[in-house]
């Protein structure tokens, strides 16, 4: 099973002190138990020996306990703390176009998802003892009476059975319940980043809640309902089947006089030791099951749980020369479909390059394909046809990091990142406020510890401290989207007039997604997509 599978893999020398910890543990619940009968049935009783045994296997069991509880739960905090981190490399290291489709998934997955498999692992020290506890009861049990042994095995298979024919069903609705409480995410988002529009419009924000954030949790609580009831009725049923299956014991026991009934109710104390105990191991298996059903929602947006290689080939090529195109597509083309899966919108096949230090402006209508080609420019997407070269290299799987590493890029939608760790202090301390009071930001923002002192700000503020922060990257190549559309007249010209000189100054390659018509003259190049296709090449 995955969660096992994972948790041998993330730490095998602790995951096995853990395991002999629990088993340890067992076994010596097993040999008080052990004392315990056998003192009650002992026609000679000594005082004094079996208040040494059950003393010695008694302060056996308490320490043991402690060492186990103390080495399971330090594996399970340091898997658990593995397992987020891991999940958070590979989401950085998943497919771009595969993590954007199913964007509104990942805070479920990094929040509750995580929690809820922190949960199901943190039973499995007292999964693991009760095992071994259980084992090691059975062991003496069919020392102790082989036949009523046999009834017992017998019995608990068919719990073990039920258990079994009543996982699927539970994994059903766990299924059902995690796959709405993905689109209960989405409306959270849209409620949390939409609260002005909401506020705005009182009926807008009334069927928002009702006909959307309402029906959707009523819809998850009733699949959470159903694996609850259902684990329920499994537990009770196992109890039944228990019962009744002591009860016949009972009545056969009355019926042939195979072995005496206080024979038998010394047997039944030993096996009153084991109910607790497998109780918790079928409940664990339950929680296998919803934690696999986790682990393959997490497949299904793209995120390999297998160990995975992140390719850092260097791109190096002594016969390039400057006068040659830094980045050149061939035959580039990209599809995709839109949200009714029958229409689709092609880009390309497009032919053209982009020169060291050339300043090239992207432009072109509302949904003729500029982001998505800046995409394809900067890695994002792989290209369905043709190819990307840079510096006359073709970028393959195993340099496409390097490749990305060259850009620095700001979207209409980037995040602004308050930390700035990965610039080198120089740079901050060289540059930081230069930029800070190049776009008027000196008053709201300062530059400390190697972040930004706030990123509280508005939207055009947040805009300007999200081009400082690129600028302060240092890159080779810098892409930016519609920057200046959303900008007063004021900030349009200091982005156009001095931003971009201040970056041509220092022989940055730039790429210019805009519609500002009035600025085109300050540019090298001007690549013109209409409906996918380039129609003007200047």
């Amino acid at each position: 099973m995955a969660v096992i599978r994972i948790l041998i893999k993330s730490s095998l020398p602790l995951f096995l002190v853990a395991l002999f910890a629990s088993v340890l543990t067992g076994a010596s619940s097993t040999l008080v138990i052990k004392s315990i009968t056998q003192a009650v049935k002992d026609t000679n009783f000594n005082l004094n020996s079996f208040i040494i045994e059950f003393g010695s296997f008694w302060f056996l069991y308490g320490v043991l306990s402690i060492v186990a509880s103390y080495s399971v739960s330090r594996m399970m905090q340091r898997i658990i703390h593995k397992l987020r981190i891991d999940m958070s490399r590979k989401i950085i290291q998943a497919p771009y176009e595969e993590i954007e489709n199913n964007e509104s998934k990942l805070l479920p997955i990094l929040t509750s998802d995580i929690d809820r498999i922190a949960q199901y692992i943190s039973t499995l020290p007292a999964v693991t003892t009760g095992l071994a506890t259980v084992i090691g009861i059975l062991a003496y049990m069919i020392w102790y009476s082989p036949i009523l042994s046999l009834a017992t095995i017998i019995l608990f298979s068919i719990i073990f059975f039920l258990t079994k024919v009543a996982l699927p069903a539970i994994r059903k609705h766990s299924h059902g319940a995690r796959s709405h409480l993905n689109n209960l995410f989405e409306h959270f988002e849209g409620l949390v980043l939409g609260i002005k529009e909401l506020t705005l419009n009182r009926k807008f924000s009334k069927s928002f809640v009702d006909d959307h954030i309402i029906p959707t949790s009523n819809t998850q609580m009733r699949y959470y309902l159903k694996e609850s009831v259902v684990g329920s009725i499994v537990n009770k049923s196992t109890d039944l089947v228990l019962l009744l299956g002591m009860g016949i014991l009972v009545v056969a026991i009355f019926q042939t006089q195979f072995v005496t009934l206080e024979f038998f109710g010394s047997y039944l104390t030993i096996v009153l030791f084991t109910i607790a105990p497998l109780s918790s191991a079928t409940g664990f298996l339950r929680s296998l099951k919803n934690a696999e059903v986790i682990f393959n929602h997490i497949e299904q947006v793209g995120i390999s749980l297998e160990e995975s290689y992140q390719y850092t080939e260097e791109i190096k090529n002594e016969n390039w020369k400057d006068s040659e195109p830094l980045i050149q597509a061939k035959q580039l083309e990209h599809t995709y479909y839109h949200a009714d899966e029958d229409q689709h919108f092609k880009l390309g096949p497009l032919d053209f390059d982009i020169k060291q230090g050339e300043s090239l402006f992207l432009v072109g209508g509302n949904g003729s394909g500029k982001t998505t080609l800046a995409k394809l420019i900067l890695g994002l997407y792989k290209p369905k046809g043709g190819e990307i070269n840079y510096r006359g290299v073709n970028i393959s799987k195993e340099n496409l990091s390097y490749y990305r590493s060259r850009f620095s890029a700001v979207f209409t939608d980037s995040y602004v990142f308050q930390e700035l760790d990965h610039i080198s202090a120089e740079l901050l301390e060289e540059k930081g406020q230069e930029l800070i009071d190049m776009l008027e930001l000196t008053k709201k923002v300062k530059i400390e510890n190697k972040e930004f002192t706030t990123t509280r700000l508005s939207d055009g503020q947040k805009k300007r401290l999200s081009l400082i922060s690129s600028i302060l990257e240092d890159k080779e190549v810098y892409l930016f989207d519609e920057w200046a559309a959303n900008q007063d007249p004021y900030f349009k010209e200091i982005f156009y007039d001095k931003i971009l000189a201040y970056l041509r100054e220092r022989g940055k390659t730039l790429i210019v997604i805009t519609h500002d018509d009035r600025y085109f003259h300050l540019a090298d190049r001007v690549l013109k997509l209409q409906d996918g296709k380039l129609v003007n090449y200047s």
